[in-house]
């Protein structure tokens, strides 16, 4: 009986037993990672379905209990994984101390494991493969797509930020080889016209490996012509350029129409892609080498692709715009060199003569070699009064030049304001009277010094008075007013500019109002342009060049400041001059030392004993030697002419031995024969026994700098053509005192 129970209480435990293991069976199928558990021994005693589907084993053999070794070994053989996969995993095995460990495998099958190992309280190890293929994908399309936008945020700082358009090509090109596995790949620009196109690549890029396969002289080669640039219909770029559609290439190599420095066994598949300028010109090409054509048209890629090209584009037309502008900032910076050495000749050669005109018209009117008739001084009046306007009209010439190139600095000082406007009113006084038009000033009187350039100030004034003066019939009224204002006032006049005015800038208003014919409001847009007039007809009845307007417009603005107008016809017109106090007001430090002729006085007014002072004219114009040496020896002076810059030298070398021969002042023509004045004037300075000898520059360059220039070679002094005989004498009598 005993022994019957017992025979029954085992077969149930084998039946529970066997249950069990179906139980657990059951359990490890669903789950979705393979399971291997092995013994202290290392041998197999447990697996799923999943363990032998994931490497496609038989569950008999895994019944066989391998070990792991063989195990692997197996897996190894089936190529799912390398021998140094393997290796690498038994290391790690071998040298962890921890109870647990993670190992990953990518199979050569696209399969990704994750391997967690952990030792059991028997001393055995359980393994579990996790397939985390999908996970690594979306990890990698992640990371990809990170990379994408990187790439394009990156192109897009570049074009922003950056002006080298090979740094913006190189940046594009690190990427795409990359991330199209390609073996190089190039941007060219297009350049030229027609038949006379090429393409020459800005940037390249070669791999590594194509570099290590194929070598450098190879690359050095498609180097080569890349850099001298690929001539119009050779190669396939040209049918991009033509059609502005991307091209896809299986076999470059073999292709008939491939570059022939570019069929090479490590170029297969090529894809070319037009870059185009945003009015859809194809103005150059992005070319890459793919180990797949079917990847660089893939709409993740093309996607990119397309985003370069754009970026690139833009990138090539603003390179040569910059180039073009360049070209025309160069092409203008030559035109405004010939225009300034043309207007420095012109106003040498017209100063030189006018010199002669005036200076002996002066002598004339002084009457010291006999007196003339009244009708001789009316002439000889005439003959100076048009050497005058001829010399105004140069100046002007000159002076507009020089705002226009940027050269005319401002020499701002404390000028009290009822002085400069009661001066300009007595200035222009002879002209009222003879048209008997009344002058009038009205100033106000809470403003009575502003920080202003007085000369040119005064020169805007004279301006707008002449003006106002010429185009006012007889027995008219001119008014001048200065005044506070402010930029709101500004709304009702015409302004020649567009440029923003604050409304609550004050401002020095500077008024000239007159009861004159009047503007046409059709001819207002003339007004303050350069040798621009509102009647330029050939029955005008009013002289005129057309630039005192633009001369005060322009001295306006560079004072910070602006002018306006208002006219009605038959009428009269208000000019007003706007300069800004605010932008005027700051610390006044040390102001420039005035030009020497501003601290001079009439030649009547001094009496210095001159005695047998002796003058050296060095001057290569006979006229202007006799005008010099007929004022000269009037005042009494002994003069001494050289004519040429070679006499001069001489003179020196002789002088060195014979300090007798030593003049007590020298006038310097700059423009001379053989040697000129400045090299003269250096040696001059340079000899111990001349250095004490003053000079003068006397010269008809009067162009920006040309003053400071002879002071620089040793000139004491500066005279600049026409003489003013009155400052010439006061000046020559000033240094020989």
């Amino acid at each position: 009986m005993t022994t019957k129970l017992r025979a029954t209480d085992q077969e149930k435990i084998e039946i529970d037993l066997q249950q069990l293991r179906a139980d657990q069976e059951l359990i490890l199928n669903q789950i979705d990672n393979a399971i291997a558990l092995f013994d202290s021994s290392d041998s197999l005693v447990l697996f799923n379905k999943k363990l032998a589907a994931t490497w496609g084993l038989s569950a008999e053999w895994l019944a066989t209990k391998p070990k792991c070794d063989l195990l692997f070994a197996e897996i190894v053989d089936r190529g799912y994984l390398s021998v140094q996969q393997w290796e690498q995993f038994h290391q790690a095995l071998q040298q962890s101390q921890d109870e647990s460990l993670s190992f990953y495998f990518e199979q050569s099958n696209g399969v990704c494991l994750e391997v967690f190992a952990t030792i059991t309280n028997s001393g055995g190890r359980l393994f579990t493969f996790r397939d985390v293929t999908i996970y690594q994908n979306s990890q990698a399309t992640l990371n990809a797509e990170v990379r994408r936008l990187t790439f394009l945020l990156g192109l897009t700082e570049r074009l922003q930020n950056s002006h080298s358009l090979q740094e913006i090509g190189q940046f594009a090109l690190t990427y795409l080889v990359e991330a199209t596995n390609a073996a190089f790949g190039d941007v060219k620009v297009v350049s030229g016209k027609g038949n006379g196109r090429q393409a020459a690549a800005i940037s390249n890029q070669v791999s590594t490996q194509f570099l290590a396969t194929y070598g450098e002289p190879v690359a050095a080669g498609m180097q080569e012509l890349l850099d001298k640039g690929i001539p119009y219909g050779t190669g396939l770029l040209w049918e991009v350029v033509g059609t502005g559609l991307p091209l896809f290439v299986e076999d470059y190599a073999k292709h008939p129409n491939a570059v022939p420095q570019f069929r090479h066994p490590g170029i297969g598949q090529l894809g070319i892609f037009p870059i185009a300028a945003t009015d859809g010109t194809i103005i150059g090409v992005l070319t890459l080498e793919s180990r797949n054509v079917k990847n660089l048209q893939a709409a993740l890629h093309q996607e990119v692709l397309e985003a370069a090209c754009r970026t690139l584009g833009a990138a090539i037309e603003r390179a040569q715009t910059q180039e073009n502008l360049r070209q025309v900032n160069e092409q203008l910076e030559y035109s405004s060199q010939l225009k300034s050495e043309f207007l420095a000749s012109m106003s040498h050669e017209l100063r030189t003569p006018l010199n002669s005109i005036l200076g002996f018209s002066d002598l004339l009117l002084r009457q010291t070699a006999g007196q003339l008739s009244d009708r001789q001084i009316n002439y000889v009046e005439l003959i100076e009064k048009s050497g005058q306007h001829l010399l105004q009209l140069i100046n002007d010439i000159l002076d507009l030049s020089k705002i226009e190139a940027g050269k005319v600095e401002l020499n701002l000082q404390p000028v009290r304001v009822h002085e400069l406007a009661t001066d300009c009113l007595k200035m222009i006084q002879p002209r009222a009277d003879k048209k008997r038009i009344a002058l009038s000033l009205e100033l106000d009187y809470r403003i009575t010094k502003v920080l202003l350039d007085e000369r040119r100030v005064r020169q805007i004034v004279i301006n707008l008075l002449s003006n106002a003066i010429k185009f006012t019939p007889e027995r008219g009224q001119v008014k001048l007013s200065g005044r506070l204002a402010y930029g709101s006032e500004m709304n009702g006049d015409y302004r020649p500019d567009c440029s923003p005015v604050n409304a609550s800038t004050p401002y020095f208003c500077l008024e000239v109002k007159d009861s004159g014919i009047g503007i046409p409001e059709d001819r207002w847009h003339l007004l303050f342009r350069p040798f621009q007039q509102v009647d330029s007809s050939l029955t005008r009845r009013h002289e005129g060049t057309g630039l005192g307007l633009a001369l005060t417009k322009r001295l306006a603005e560079l004072h910070g400041g602006t002018v306006s107008f208002q006219s009605v016809c038959d009428l009269g017109s208000l000019f007003r001059v706007w300069l800004p106090l605010t932008e005027m007001r700051q610390e006044l430090g040390t102001f420039a030392v005035c030009d020497l002729d501003s601290k001079l006085v009439p030649a009547s007014a001094i009496a210095l004993p001159i005695g047998s002072k002796r003058i050296l004219v060095v001057e290569d114009q006979p006229f202007n030697q006799m005008l010099i040496s007929e004022v000269m020896e009037l005042e009494g002076y002994g003069v001494e002419i050289l004519a040429d810059g070679s006499a001069m030298v001489d003179r020196i070398l002789a002088a060195s031995t014979a300090p007798e021969l030593l003049p007590d002042l020298i006038l310097m023509d700059i423009q001379l024969p053989d040697v000129d004045g400045f090299e003269l004037m250096r040696r001059v300075k340079a000899d111990p026994v001349w250095e004490s000898v003053p000079m003068i520059a006397v010269t008809a360059m009067a162009m920006p700098g040309d003053r400071d220039r002879c002071l620089e070679a040793g000139a004491s002094g500066y005279l600049s053509k026409p003489l003013d005989l009155n400052l010439t004498i006061a000046t020559i009598r000033f240094f020989l005192g």
